[in-house]
């Protein structure tokens, strides 16, 4: 091949490269595909569906019957070593920082077990107990049809793969729903002030569905 055609591919190559890029990230508006499905997620916020968990402290609830105007949820296995301890620390400080929006009842932390067969009610309480002395606001729990765990998963954008020795990897953020149970904030586990400021914009329905990179 020729220098003048060798560069002519080098250049098309790189405005397919570049075109590829473009879309994938969104305009380069997302620069991560975490950030990229954060941003799909919020573009267009939809109800994620109503399914029933089977709560750690007894009963049942769905999304929609789950009492807080705002709910935080997160998704956990209980043996998981990493990203869960994580999520644990954060919904200590975050009960902390919103205990006056707990207290009136405006707000619940959530946190959903991908791991059924393992994760029982003893189990999502211990969870909690490492974090947390007292379990006011967070609730734990698992799906009662473990059929209806993939909807989760699927609604929330969380992708979760057996690693082949007993556990998990999987993506970790927090996710914030508003009153009408729809995904309106979804932030890294570091950034506890943007968690904190989500949650009071979607108590008081300003919330600009603006994705956290």
């Amino acid at each position: 091949m020729s220098a003048k055609r060798t560069a002519i591919a080098a250049t098309l190559a790189f405005a397919a490269g570049f075109a590829a890029a473009h879309t994938a990230t969104d305009g380069f508006e997302a620069y991560t595909l975490e950030s990229a499905r954060r941003l799909q997620a919020l573009r267009a916020p939809v109800s994620v569906p109503n399914l029933v968990l089977e709560l750690a402290d007894g009963g049942r609830v769905s999304l929609s019957g789950a009492p807080g105007r705002v709910l935080l949820v997160d998704f956990i296995y209980t043996n998981c070593p990493t990203f869960c301890t994580a999520l644990g620390s954060v919904y200590a400080q975050l009960k902390q920082r919103l205990a006056a929006e707990i207290a009136r009842g405006d707000v619940r932390l959530v946190s959903v077990t991908f791991d059924p067969e393992h994760d029982g009610a003893g189990e999502l309480r211990a969870y909690r107990a490492r974090f947390s002395a007292d379990p006011e606001g967070w609730m734990l729990g698992r799906p009662v049809r473990a059929g209806d765990l993939q909807g989760w998963l699927n609604a929330f954008g969380v992708v979760v793969i057996p690693d082949g020795v007993g556990g998990y990897a999987h993506n970790a953020a927090v996710h914030v729903l508003g009153a009408d149970r729809r995904l309106v904030a979804i932030h890294d586990l570091e950034d506890i002030d943007g968690i904190v400021q989500a949650t009071r914009e979607a108590i008081t329905g300003n919330n600009r569905h603006v994705a956290a990179r």
